[in-house]
């Protein structure tokens, strides 16, 4: 069902980032991999100030979906447009997103990588 799969993809790309805007590290855990969430948590720490991210625009593609072993593994293209500054314009953005889940059990996607491409 790929578009009840984007369905969730955009609700947690937007439930992602409000969490890493108020370092919730306990969000973050429950939806990225061990790795992943260690470069966040790392990030967050760093940073100074408040983060505020407004999604103006959110559009979400399905790149690939592969099995490796046994893991599923999902790539997904958000694109659109954010506002990380209040009264600022709105800025364009496009990530990939890969997604894994293991084969057996009944644990859902996990944010695995984060690719910037704009």
């Amino acid at each position: 069902d790929t578009a009840g799969f984007l369905k969730q993809a955009r609700l947690n790309f937007i439930r992602l980032q409000e969490a890493n805007d108020r370092a919730d590290l306990e969000t973050l855990r429950d939806v990225t991999t061990e790795k992943l969430y260690e470069q966040l948590a790392a990030d967050i720490r760093h940073r100074t100030g408040a983060q505020q991210t407004e999604v103006m625009n959110l559009d979400a593609a399905l790149l690939e979906v592969v099995t490796e072993g046994d893991v599923h593994w999902a790539s997904v293209r958000f694109s659109g447009q954010v506002r990380e500054t209040a009264g600022s314009a709105p800025a364009a953005f496009a990530e990939v997103w890969h997604l894994s889940k293991p084969l057996a059990g009944d644990a859902g996607w996990l944010v695995a990588g984060i690719e910037q491409i704009l």
